[in-house]
């Protein structure tokens, strides 16, 4: 379960119902991105592909506008997922960075180093962590 305040969001309606969001984590980038090829040929494309920092993430709205979550954890250990949230790199960007799925399909497939796959991205020029939450 993640918690998180958002500046500026307004309150949720108390009498609102459902979830914000259901989570399933892969095993790695392989199976994420094999899923990712399967959905696109049915037509099912993520509304929101972002690499978190601790996670690599695709997120989807299904017929009902659920969104479902498809990521992966990005770090191996528990210790190195709490040095991340004790990082600089966090404080600066606790949203992380949106991402194309087709360009990390095309670096997964030419053989780049995992480590450089699961690092998030830098933040693209003039944007900040918020302008991520944009497209979500």
């Amino acid at each position: 379960m993640a918690l998180i305040n958002i500046p500026g969001l307004p309150v949720r309606d108390p009498d609102a119902v459902g979830t914000d969001h259901v989570a399933y984590a892969y095993n790695n980038l392989r199976e994420l991105l094999l899923t990712y090829r399967r959905l696109k040929v049915a037509g099912i494309l993520p509304h929101w592909p972002i690499n978190h920092g601790v996670t690599t993430s695709m997120y989807y709205r299904d017929p009902d506008n659920n969104r479902v979550e498809l990521q992966i954890d990005n770090f191996s250990t528990p210790a190195e997922l709490d040095g991340y949230f004790h990082s600089p790199a966090f404080a600066e960007n606790p949203v992380g960075v949106t991402y194309d799925p087709e360009e990390l399909c095309r670096r997964y497939e030419a053989g780049e180093p995992m480590a450089d796959l699961l690092l998030i991205p830098p933040m693209p020029e003039g944007k900040t962590p918020w302008d991520m939450l944009a497209s979500h």
